[in-house]
């Protein structure tokens, strides 16, 4: 990529790194009294702006940001944001999967869908059109799904259970981010792959604990289920920990860093807070400290969903009438501008 590409890259993100939310913002919209709510929704705020469809406002303006990122990449880095935007169609292939399985009406389904925009990438009236899942899963091999659909098909073919053809799905496309991560050299990749080995060693240890002591999965089965890649958390490590007898000996029996990061966690929610603060760590230092990267429009990518995610569950929180310090809790937030711990 050009020195002039690069230029433009850098000024798009720092203009749009300008906009993400700081503590004493989120502490303004989260004490903010009720009755200026309805005094704000004639000149709208950040909160009062998300108001409707949520889920749909987030993914289409993380979505319109990453197409103007993503405009001068190409190569590695392009093929890198372009996917990250795949795990929000990740979701629809998982929910017409799941119609289909169900025999819900094709209208139905299609009324859950995301749209996509420019980043659509699926067949989404083929596969609505599918008779059975086994034939959507065809159509899907033809398509940048072929991987993740091969693997599906198999699992159906054996009869395995929706549980597992999701956890297929994840794996499969967290692995391959970890791959395209990697593709990336030079010190951009460097900080590349502390953002994207942050994400899997958390998707990891997650799953890994939910399986284990939520679902109650032998070891070597909650094993299997886990991406193929690692970061700090090495298989080996992940091999031993599936082994421990519950929860609290599992979180006992961390490896630095996350002994120390996890020593006081106690359920599976409070492991992803924790583990999520270790990703933004990440991504605000390569927003920081570096220029000129694809690193630092991956960063604020997502540093931008955290901060879409916190407005929709204060938002929600608000037309809930619920108290300042239980959306705080919720956001894994304190008073006065700081994180939890």
């Amino acid at each position: 990529m050009s020195v002039a590409q690069y230029a433009y890259l850098n000024t798009r993100v720092s203009l749009y790194a300008a906009q993400l939310l700081g503590m004493d913002r989120l502490d303004a919209l989260i004490d903010r009294p009720y009755d200026e709510d309805t005094q704000a929704a004639a000149q709208p705020t950040d909160a009062i702006q998300y108001a409707g469809d949520l889920d749909q406002s987030n993914v289409t303006l993380l979505l319109k940001e990453l197409a103007v990122l993503i405009r001068p990449l190409s190569g590695a880095p392009r093929e890198l944001l372009g996917y990250w935007a795949h795990r929000f169609e990740l979701g629809n292939l998982k929910t017409i999967i799941r119609g289909k399985m169900a025999d819900q009406p094709q209208a139905a389904i299609e009324a859950q869908l995301q749209d996509m925009g420019a980043f659509t990438s699926l067949p989404i009236a083929g596969l609505l059109q599918s008779d059975t899942p086994a034939e959507l899963l065809r159509r899907l091999e033809q398509t940048p799904y072929a991987e993740i659909a091969r693997q599906a098909r198999h699992l159906l073919e054996q009869g395995e259970a929706l549980f597992a053809l999701d956890a297929a799905l994840d794996r499969r496309y967290f692995a391959g981010l970890a791959r395209r991560g990697a593709t990336v050299g030079g010190a951009s990749g460097q900080l590349l792959r502390a953002i994207v080995g942050s994400i899997v060693d958390r998707v990891n240890l997650v799953w890994l604990l939910r399986y284990r002591y939520a679902y109650n999965l032998p070891p070597a089965q909650a094993y299997y289920l886990l991406i193929p890649a690692s970061h700090r958390l090495l298989p080996q490590q992940l091999q031993q920990l599936a082994q421990c007898a519950s929860f609290d000996d599992a979180i006992a029996s961390l490896p630095p860093p996350f002994d120390r990061i996890l020593a006081d966690a106690r359920n599976t929610t409070e492991v992803t807070l924790k583990l999520e603060r270790e990703t933004w760590r990440y991504a605000a230092n390569a927003l920081r400290h570096s220029s000129f990267n694809v690193a630092r429009a991956l960063a604020y990518m997502v540093l931008r969903e955290r901060d879409l995610r916190r407005l929709r569950a204060i938002v929600r929180g608000r037309n809930m009438h619920m108290e300042s310090a239980m959306i705080r809790t919720a956001l894994g937030l304190v008073k006065n501008g700081q994180e939890a711990h």
